[in-house]
């Protein structure tokens, strides 16, 4: 019985022993790279990732579709290429996909140190044999030789445009850089030199200890430094400094699947805004979450912060639709000053013989009225469910509803009366005189007020379920007996882009159409610099290229000072 334990524990080790072989750790890469980095880009196989999108069928629509021509043709494409160039004459070459592929290793990490500059540092696992048969060591005589860490690395720059490209190989590893001195730290860390390293930098430290195992692919995010940078704040599309400057560090960690490709993101709220926080919602966002009909195109179940949003929300979606205001991007800002009242060119339409019409202030007590409605009930959370239909001719409608949580019962008349009010002072004077008429549907009874258009009020208990269309409201009370998630969550989101990529594609056509001032029929607008329409040839075009995600959904909780976000891409096409 001993001998046979003992050979057991012998075959265990030896088990264990091959397996390490076969499976070496992962690669310390944050400890080789200089501290002091915006974001940090990391994963176990690039090599892997590389060839995968170099083979996917959704890298050969995105460049042949109308969205990649227009971006070819943007002032940030041309910047990128421009930065690309440059990097290619200091290097003596310049790489396409299948040359980044050939110099792309297995454990691969990059640093970004600076956005208008692209500067960064990238390491990567690679075999001497591999390495000798990239262009990179080819042109290695063409640079100047320099020694940091015992190392010898190589160092070439470009005159006119003032870019350098440094790189060195050492221990199965190759470094390149945009600055001979990020490849000499990182060379020094290397032979052990206690230098500041990403590793030991504490936006690093503390926001990878909080994340779970890293995923196939990590980035890591020094939002502290990356908010306070003018070009970030210009270049980042989302346009939401405001609410990234909340965190101040955050990682994400994303793993791919046949039928998914699933994100979990980790942000550490600043202390201004960690001190600031409100406690843990008492919001039933997960509740909310469930009452959205598994066929909606989109849904939104969030706390109620602010009841002046939410009053807003039932106008905007409900009853009175806001034009967005934007301006051409390409015209740069005027800058105002107080003492110049100079006019623009929207003044050359401003007539001076007459009196400015007053200012219609229909929408501002129309609010106010749904507003005070919502803070004497207490509203807590709410959901937003939306859909499109097509409609007659090129139109597309869009169907919402809006269901409100509250502390305590809803007053159906107080609604009632708010809603109305609301609907009088934004449509027409015709429709004044319609009246609420009620409606069963299933154990609920609805009531309609018709106007110029259609609200649907649900006042059940604590619940105010509100609509602009009977099917999806009835959708909508179907699953009040639907159980919830498990998870305390504060924000439950999805946007299912099968559902509505077909109806998208109807509208964006029907807005690239104009009618000529003959009005003999439908002209399509045809933009003169070349370019694909905006709607239909350019914003369509992305749906399709992105055709293969089917859904999007989000999920968010907040525990202490960390906020766990998590976003699933199903895929299918």
């Amino acid at each position: 019985m001993k001998k046979a334990a003992l050979l057991a524990a012998l075959l265990a080790a030896g088990a264990g022993y091959v397996f390490l072989q076969t499976n070496p750790p992962r690669p310390n890469l944050p400890g080789f790279m200089p501290g002091g980095a915006l974001l940090y880009l990391e994963t176990p196989d690039f090599t892997h990732l590389l060839q995968d999108w170099d083979s996917s069928q959704v890298k050969t629509e995105w460049l042949a579709s109308a969205d990649y021509a227009a971006f070819s043709r943007s002032n940030l494409f041309s910047k990128l290429h421009d930065v690309y160039t440059q990097y290619g004459q200091a290097a003596g070459f310049a790489p396409d996909l299948a040359g980044v592929i050939g110099m792309a290793g297995t454990n691969s990490a990059l640093a970004l140190y600076d956005i208008h500059d692209v500067q960064f540092l990238y390491v990567t696992r690679m075999p001497d044999a591999v390495l000798a048969k990239s262009p990179l060591w080819a042109l290695r005589d063409r640079f100047q030789q320099r020694q940091a860490g015992g190392v010898s690395f190589y160092l070439r720059s470009d005159p006119a445009s003032k870019r350098t490209v440094a790189f060195a190989s050492t221990r199965g590893y190759l470094l390149v850089a945009t600055r001979d001195d990020l490849v000499a730290q990182a060379l020094e860390l290397l032979a052990g030199t206690s230098l500041p390293s990403i590793a030991a930098d504490r936006w690093y430290r503390e926001s990878t200890a909080a994340a779970a195992s890293p995923g196939e692919l990590r980035l890591v995010m020094n939002l502290e430094l990356l908010v306070k940078n003018e070009y970030f704040r210009s270049y980042w599309i989302q346009r939401n400094a405001s609410q990234v400057r909340r965190y101040w560090a955050a990682v994400a960690d994303v793993t791919r699947a046949s039928d998914a490709i699933t994100e979990n993101r980790v942000f550490l709220r600043s202390s201004d805004a960690a001190a600031s926080a409100q406690p843990a919602t008492t919001a039933p966002i997960s509740s909310l979450a469930a009452l959205a009909p598994p066929d909606a195109g989109f849904y939104r179940a969030t706390p109620v912060a602010d009841a002046g949003a939410a009053s807003a929300l039932i106008i905007e979606k409900l009853i009175a639709p806001q034009a967005q205001a934007g301006r051409d991007e390409r015209i740069a800002p005027w800058a105002a000053s107080p003492d110049i009242h100079a006019g623009t060119e929207a003044d050359l339409e401003t007539r001076i013989d007459e009196q400015p019409l007053p200012a219609d202030t229909g929408l501002a007590g129309a609010t106010a009225a749904i507003r005070g409605v919502i803070e004497k009930t207490g509203a807590r959370g709410e959901l937003l469910v939306e859909s499109s239909a097509p409609a007659s001719g090129p139109f597309v409608e869009m169907h919402a509803a809006i269901v409100l949580d509250a502390a305590q019962d809803w007053d159906a008349g107080a609604v009632r009366s708010a809603l109305s009010g609301a609907a009088g002072r934004l449509w027409t004077t015709s429709q004044l005189g319609a009246e609420w008429a009620g409606a069963a549907a299933g154990s609920h009874t609805v009531e309609r007020f018709n106007g110029l258009g259609t609200l649907l009020l649900v006042a059940n208990g604590r619940r105010l379920f509100l609509a602009n269309d009977a099917g999806l409201i009835a959708a909508v009370l179907d699953r009040t007996a639907v159980q919830p998630a498990a998870g305390g969550l504060s924000y439950a989101a999805a946007s299912r882009h099968a559902r509505e990529h077909a109806d998208f594609v109807r509208l964006t056509t029907a807005l690239d159409f104009t009618v000529p001032a003959q009005n003999t029929g439908f002209a399509r607008f045809a933009p003169g610099d070349g370019a694909p329409p905006f709607f239909s040839g350019n914003m369509a075009s992305l749906s399709g290229v992105l055709s293969n995600v089917s859904e999007i959904r989000v999920t968010s909780r907040d525990q202490g000072a960390l906020t766990f976000e998590t976003v699933v891409y199903r895929l299918g096409r």
